[in-house]
């Protein structure tokens, strides 16, 4: 029996070494793909700045939020780049590493959780194997995005509470504590996710009599964290939250408006009960068929229609993994489906529809509730060869349906205009040029109608912080909360008319040069589309 259960280990840990290697090649395909957006070059350039001068780029010394556009962004990703970028350089690939490497780990942490929740090896291993080819997981960790780290910190923290309810420990309480801190200071569905953690705590202590004891001990652990994020939420409040909110969307109130005009009854038609209509749609929406299978985010940047955060084999397990869960009573159940309910809401409360950023959190009790449907399925065939059968003919569609999501990933999704432009494609070409030509004219004009030129100036040359530092300041913030940076150095971030006798280069989009043809500019282009033309003037002699 000894033999047999250290044989089926050394094949779960092959096969877990597998489905990481898996994981390896699908974030190594076409690593530069998509491309190096402006948040990405904001996050990664503090970073570089940090390593260079202990301060951002404003300035600020070893800051608690980042300035940046004027968002005031959570510091926890900058300073997780900012141990990459110290020793490897400031780079694409560097600045995304630990973000890569955490979906490239994704299937070791889901085996890890779903084992402890269920108990079972093969869901720990189906858990494995629908983490590694997942494509809800790898469109966030190709690329920098707060979310990812989120994942690896709430796994920790699902785990600590699947602990705790079987004892209180000092120990985890510290470390739940920690987790809760640094989610905190990471991403702001960290909000969300610290009152999912203490309510949670709160019923293991107040509900259980022998847990009472450790009420005072627990709540000084946990005021900690709370009060340092507070303070510092306070001195430099977050502007995007409250811009993202459905409330501050024009078209909320300009759809009562019009509601009234058809029919006056301000009982009926105000802001209370419009709000209740589309906060419940919208959490509702998550989970659909339509956004999980069908559609995906509906920001280009994070998804199109083609790339499927799950399978619609994946979603019916799920359905039947929650059935299994609560008709087996498995101890983890009700811990997982608060997770499950919890997820969505910072989706839900925001203006935009069917994202999978604001949602992403969902992945890990989908996988797990999936898992387990599929491996309760399975073993409810009493004959060995039907087993197989079934559970062949499972595996076998999820990977047809993967396969499909992948081919358009990679082989469609970077031929889109829409996702060029949602991703600011271009930019490490005009990067190439200016670190070429720099030298050769005294002015450099590069169109804002499209994002923040200023920070991929920053970032492709990257210019000395010291230096930026001394010139940086930004516009007032717009409605989405975001200000510009107008010039610095030889740059101007507007688009004036060019002039061939001036020692200038004009950058910009086609539309903006009305008396300039093609034949007289640099052209870069995307799949065909012209995005960028550069045109020279007179190059300094």
């Amino acid at each position: 029996m000894n033999y047999l259960k250290n044989l089926l280990s050394k094949k779960a840990y092959l096969l877990l070494a597998l489905f990481t290697f898996v994981a390896v090649l699908l974030h190594m395909r076409q690593i530069e793909l998509p491309c190096f957006n402006s948040d990405e070059a904001s996050f990664a350039y503090n970073a570089y700045s940090l390593t260079k001068t202990a301060r951002d780029e404003y300035g600020a010394f070893l800051p608690t939020r980042f300035k940046a556009f004027g968002e005031n962004k959570l510091p926890v990703t900058i300073y997780t780049i900012a141990a990459f970028v110290g020793p490897l350089g400031l780079t694409e690939a560097t600045s995304r590493l630990p973000f890569i490497l955490i979906g490239i780990l994704s299937p070791i942490l889901f085996y890890a959780l779903t084992k402890k929740l269920a108990g079972k090896e093969y869901i720990a291993l189906l858990a494995a194997f629908l983490a590694s080819i997942s494509p809800w997981i790898q469109i966030m960790s190709r690329h920098i995005h707060e979310n990812i780290i989120m994942l690896a910190l709430v796994i920790g923290i699902i785990w600590l509470l699947y602990e705790l309810q079987k004892k209180i420990h000092i120990r985890k309480l510290l470390l739940l504590s920690l987790f809760i801190g640094i989610g905190l200071f990471t991403y702001h569905i960290g909000k969300v996710i610290a009152v999912f953690t203490l309510l949670w705590t709160a019923y293991l202590l107040l509900f259980k009599k022998e847990n009472r004891a450790h009420i005072k001990r627990a709540a000084v652990i946990f005021i900690i964290p709370i009060i340092l994020f507070g303070i510092t939420e306070l001195m430099n409040p977050t502007s995007r939250i409250s811009n993202l909110l459905f409330t501050s969307n024009k078209g909320f109130t300009l759809s009562i408006e019009e509601l009234r005009k058809e029919h006056g009854s301000r009982v009926i038609h105000n802001k209370v009960s419009k709000s209740i209509s589309v906060l419940s749609n919208q959490y509702l929406s998550y989970f659909s068929p339509e956004f999980l299978v069908r559609k995906g985010d509906n920001n280009a940047r994070f998804g199109f229609e083609g790339i499927s955060p799950i399978t619609p084999v994946t979603y019916i397990f799920i359905l039947v993994g929650l059935y299994f869960m609560f008709r087996n009573k498995e101890e983890s159940r009700f811990l997982l489906v608060s997770l499950m309910i919890t997820a969505p809401l910072s989706a839900a409360l925001s203006w935009q529809e069917y994202s999978i950023t604001r949602s992403f959190l969902l992945i890990i009790p989908f996988l797990i509730f999936a898992s387990y449907g599929v491996y309760h399925s399975t073993i409810s065939f009493k004959k060995t060869s039907i087993r197989s059968l079934f559970l062949a003919g499972v595996i076998g569609s999820i990977l047809y349906f993967n396969f499909f999501s992948w081919d358009f990933y990679f082989n469609h999704y970077p031929k889109r205009v829409e996702a060029a432009y949602a991703w600011q494609c271009g930019y490490s070409s005009v990067g190439d040029y200016l670190q070429k030509n720099y030298n050769d004219f005294h002015r450099f004009y590069i169109t804002k109608k499209l994002g923040q030129p200023y920070i991929f100036t920053l970032f492709y040359l990257q210019y000395p912080p010291s230096e930026y530092q001394k010139e940086a300041e930004l516009t007032e913030p717009d409605e989405y909360g975001f200000g510009q940076v107008e010039k610095y150095g030889k740059f101007v971030f507007n688009m004036p008319q060019p002039e061939k006798n001036e020692s200038a280069v004009f950058i910009g989009y086609p539309e903006e040069f009305t008396n300039i043809s093609r034949d007289q500019v640099q052209v870069i282009s995307i799949e065909g589309k012209d995005i960028f033309w550069i045109y020279e003037g007179q190059r300094n002699k």
